[in-house]
């Protein structure tokens, strides 16, 4: 009975996932004029469904930090401390690792993207990733490091305070309800559905985790046709990873808004008009 239900409850998650995803995408192509308004359907559905789906089942709800009495999650310190753990390992050898990714495709090294230029020939995408490094590599300097290390336009308005106002919208309008809905929501479904078979570094991990981060890496394509945002899906499975083991939302969210705000200062750094 157990497993029937939670079969149930997966079936239902991808359900909505699904209604919630093409609605955006509905809105966006019916009313372009408000494109830039939609997110707020999106944003709306992260925080509230998972909490309305699991109405019935407060103590699941509790269980994956989506309620019963609110969307936000409980605040707990361990959190905070297991993303700042997880950011001093793995920030150094991804700034490493990206630099030296884009040194090699801007030179015309393309040679470790060839299987995705394949994958994407089959795609209504075809050729995109090709272009968007194109546009990218136009503004590379063709060296290992950047010229000079450049902090975003954005973080620099308001007087200074402009990094702040990303902070605070990065986390509650980005990082927290994706985690919400994808992590706390999808990967507490899928799991009961789909028990993880094998551990990852003292984590249980399993089809529930490639389940929800395949539907997070694909669901960052309804803002942008770029298959490019498919790479998501391997920092999602980071955030599977330290939400398990810290056991509270707020490490994957912290952690995922520190690594979006990376982003942010390396493709500044990295892509300068010349």
């Amino acid at each position: 009975m157990k497993s029937t239900l939670a079969r149930r409850h997966a079936r239902d998650a991808l359900l909505v996932t699904g209604i919630l995803y093409l609605g955006y995408i509905g809105l966006r192509q019916i009313v372009p004029a408000l494109a830039d308004y939609t997110g707020l359907f999106l944003l709306v559905g992260f925080y509230f469904l998972p909490g309305w789906m699991l109405r019935d089942h407060p103590a699941l709800a509790a269980a994956d930090q989506v309620g019963p009495d609110g969307p936000i999650p409980p605040w707990q310190t361990k959190g905070a401390r297991w993303a700042l753990l997880l950011c001093l390992l793995v920030f150094p050898p991804f700034v490493l690792g990206f630099l030296w990714f884009y040194a090699e495709v801007c030179q015309g090294q393309t040679w470790m993207i060839q299987p995705v230029y394949w994958l994407e020939d089959f795609s209504p995408w075809s050729g995109r990733l090709s272009r968007f490094l194109d546009r990218l590599c136009q503004e590379h300097n063709g060296e290992f490091f950047p010229p000079n290390w450049v902090l975003p336009n954005a973080w620099q308005e308001y007087w200074g305070l402009g990094f702040f106002y990303q902070l605070a919208n990065g986390i509650f309008a980005v990082a927290l309800p994706e985690e919400v809905f994808h992590r706390g929501y999808l990967l507490g479904v899928f799991e009961r559905a789909w028990p993880a078979r094998f551990r990852v570094f003292g984590v249980p991990m399993g089809w529930a985790a490639i389940l929800s981060s395949a539907i997070f890496a694909v669901g960052h394509l309804a803002s942008v046709g770029e298959t490019s945002r498919l790479a998501t899906f391997f920092p999602s499975i980071v955030f599977v990873w330290i939400w398990r083991k810290s056991g509270s939302l707020w490490a994957p969210t912290l952690f995922h808004v520190a690594s979006n705000l990376l982003m942010d200062f390396l493709l500044t750094s990295t892509f300068q008009a010349r």
